[in-house]
């Protein structure tokens, strides 16, 4: 199993059982493997398939404009 035991983007853990499955989604970064979770997977699908997103450095890539912070109503 990797090194990072969580998602990037909502810091759900990882378990052993998750590495065997597919609900997670692996994305090279310069340390190695990085692992998004299923929900997060979806809900940016189309920003990590465009590279707006890197799960690697946990921010927009570079040039990209930070998505505003969602407040509790």
């Amino acid at each position: 199993m990797d090194t990072i035991l969580c998602c990037p983007l909502c810091t759900r853990l990882r378990t052993p059982a998750d590495a065997r499955g597919l609900d997670w989604s692996s994305h090279h970064g310069p340390g190695g493997p990085v692992y998004v979770c299923g929900p997060c997977t979806r809900a940016h699908l189309v920003d990590l398939e465009c590279g707006l997103l890197d799960p690697a450095r946990r921010v927009p890539a570079a040039g990209q404009v930070p998505a505003p912070a969602r407040r509790a109503a």
